[in-house]
């Protein structure tokens, strides 16, 4: 979990800079560019090297969030009676691998971008890609806080 979010706060500071009134997502208004119009843009004029930079960062992040998502459902499934909300808790891990590669696919084509190699066809995939891993993400995230009140009452009844 440390690992996750000392590799999140350093990339946070890092990206600041990508933050902008035309990108007031950062990274993420690459992520989820729409049109070759919007990612020349940012491309023009993001500091190409700290893009680079942050993008290794994000290869690095990958497996700490992964893995603190992992731990953390499988923590929340062994405190859950309820069948069923166990089998949401394991499918949810397949979601978090799940995530982690579509997020390795994102970064290697914001690689492609950043080196002048992309279309229509590729900015739409990046998009798509990205928008698929948040909303796994989200899924687990929303699992994950409303079993707190069961997990935390399991924890105070011990």
């Amino acid at each position: 979990m440390l690992s996750a979010l000392a590799t999140a706060l350093i990339m946070q500071t890092q990206a600041a800079g990508f933050k902008t009134d035309f990108t007031p997502l950062g990274i993420v208004s690459l992520e989820l560019a729409s049109s070759i119009a919007q990612v020349q843009h940012i491309l023009a004029v993001w500091n190409h090297n700290d893009l680079l930079l942050n993008i290794g960062l994000d290869f690095l992040f990958i497996p700490a969030y992964t893995f603190f998502f992992i731990q953390s459902l499988k923590i929340t499934i062994s405190k859950h009676r309820l069948g069923w909300l166990q089998q949401v808790g394991n499918k949810l891990i397949a979601v978090a691998y799940l995530a982690a590669a579509l997020d390795s696919i994102e970064n290697l084509l914001m690689l492609s971008s950043m080196m002048g190699h992309y279309s229509a066809g590729s900015i739409c995939a990046t998009a798509s890609i990205a928008t698929t891993k948040f909303v796994g993400i989200g899924f687990i995230l929303l699992y994950l806080i409303g079993s707190l009140p069961s997990t935390l009452s399991r924890k105070v009844a011990n």
